[in-house]
């Protein structure tokens, strides 16, 4: 058994139309929605073994807030290739993990984990779970439960999506 957390970045800022989107930043709002995404996945337990992150620069200020937040988390591994990676690419990468590693985090766009989340589990979520399927908003993060020994037997429909959380939701109550 294996979990999987994927969470997308927090909300980015417009401010500079100039800038690449790989290099834009968070904004006001996506600074207070990592903190706050952290905080539930710890609260929940969801403590991954491996966090994978994208290199975009709002990926980047995600896992870092996420990490102030939640300082158990391990340093993220920052990589170009999770740029608004399609589901076969977030598949592959994540199939070379270590065996070891029970429990993975990618901080990623959209999409792609909004998709990889319905291939893995063929649409399967517990109660209050499939709406991630719909729309998977910034900072928001989706635990799937994964029926597998090995990262290498990743395939389509193995999985099961048993938590999801949106910062703004979290925050209103």
């Amino acid at each position: 058994m294996r979990t999987l957390i994927l969470l997308r970045h927090a909300k980015s800022s417009w401010d500079h139309p100039e800038l690449a989107d790989h290099d834009r930043p968070l904004n006001k709002r996506g600074r207070r929605s990592a903190p706050a995404i952290a905080a539930w996945l710890a609260e929940r337990g969801h403590q991954p073994d491996t966090v994978l992150c994208s290199s975009a620069r709002r990926a980047q200020e995600t896992a870092e807030r996420v990490r102030k937040a939640f300082p158990e988390l391990p340093e993220p591994e920052v990589e170009r290739g999770l740029y608004h990676a399609t589901p076969a690419v977030l598949s592959a990468r994540l199939a070379r993990l270590d065996d070891a590693c029970r429990s993975a985090m990618v901080i990623g766009h959209e999409p792609g984990l909004g998709a990889f989340a319905h291939t893995l589990t063929n649409g399967r979520a517990e109660p209050g779970c499939a709406r991630a399927f719909e729309h998977f908003p910034t900072a928001a993060a989706a635990i799937i439960a994964l029926e597998i020994e090995s990262w290498a037997a990743l395939d389509r429909g193995i999985g099961t999506l048993v938590d999801f959380a949106v910062p703004r939701e979290l925050t209103a109550n």
